[in-house]
């Protein structure tokens, strides 16, 4: 299920992503945990952590990464920063936390594909 969703999207973004490195795909009982690396055309990299219960995502963080792996921005759904309107979704952006309404991995991509234009 989860490694098929994950195909699916990049897919989606092959304009943009480069390689998939699936760190680690986990399913049983009802339970999927991704962890992967996307290697973006520009030499970037989006860092994926997922957790599906019962095919609902419970868990989600995507960190976007430079070449020298210094943080361009991260999205999660930690419960963590009560101050966001979009409460627990906020991203990381330097020292600051915004609200987010990027919650998927297309989503994020999407928002990634959108900036290099």
């Amino acid at each position: 299920m989860i490694e098929g969703k994950l195909k699916k999207t990049v897919k989606a973004f092959t304009d943009i992503v480069e390689s998939i490195e699936a760190l680690e795909i986990l399913e049983r009982e009802g339970i999927s945990k991704l962890k992967a690396k996307l290697r973006l055309f520009d030499g970037s990299i989006l860092w994926v952590r997922e957790v599906w219960v019962q095919e609902i995502m419970e868990v989600y963080s995507y960190y976007w990464l430079r070449p020298d792996e210094t943080v361009i921005i991260g999205w999660d759904n930690a419960p963590h920063h009560e101050s966001a309107i979009t409460f627990p979704h906020h991203k990381h952006i330097g020292e600051r936390i915004e609200d987010s309404h990027e919650r998927t991995m297309a989503d994020v991509l999407n928002f990634i594909k959108l900036f290099l234009e």
